[in-house]
């Protein structure tokens, strides 16, 4: 039986397996261990958006989301500082969307400075599946529009942003990266 996205200690970390924490891989990485033993998330990185992403890929990363031991879908998202265009990292991002409400799972974000373009993308798809923005180092203020539209969080324990009081705790999972 999976466990649910509170039974893990670290929902996003990278380079360490366990039972219950969620490592983070590209598609063209292995998956190891056996289901129970080793859980993960796989996607594209937007930083691996600067050059065009091979259709091979793009089929890894379906064929890799259906596996029993990806937990969740993603690192996926946006950054303005490195990868591809704005336009591109979008068209790579709706394919993560979909495959988390194809899938079921839930879908771990990576933003940087796009965070305008996380809601607007949300308000207008509506997924059922659970969104969540990793390693959240913005302003209050940000983390309350975010709040207001629905997202979740993970977040290092020694994280500011927990500090607020801004996030409820029930939209707080814990992450090592």
């Amino acid at each position: 039986m999976k466990p649910e996205l509170k039974d893990f200690s670290d929902i996003h970390t990278h380079g360490r397996t366990g039972a219950d924490i969620i490592t983070s891989v590209e598609p063209d990485e292995k998956l190891w261990g056996e289901y129970g033993t080793a859980w993960y998330s796989v996607g594209i990185h937007p930083w691996s958006t600067a050059k065009p992403v091979a259709a091979e890929t793009i089929e890894r990363l379906r064929r890799l989301a259906r596996d029993p031991r990806v937990a969740a879908i993603g690192e996926a998202g946006f950054d303005k500082k490195r990868g591809g265009t704005t336009e591109y990292q979008s068209e790579i991002f709706a394919l993560h969307a979909a495959l988390a409400e194809e899938t079921g799972k839930p879908l771990i974000i990576h933003c940087v400075g796009r965070y305008g373009l996380l809601i607007e993308l949300k308000q207008g798809l509506q997924p059922s599946q659970q969104w969540i923005i990793h390693g959240f180092t913005g302003k209050a203020e940000l983390a309350r529009q975010l709040v207001a539209a629905g997202f979740f969080f993970s977040l290092k324990a020694d994280s500011p942003a927990r500090q607020w009081g801004i996030i409820p705790e029930c939209r707080i999972f814990p992450e090592s990266d």
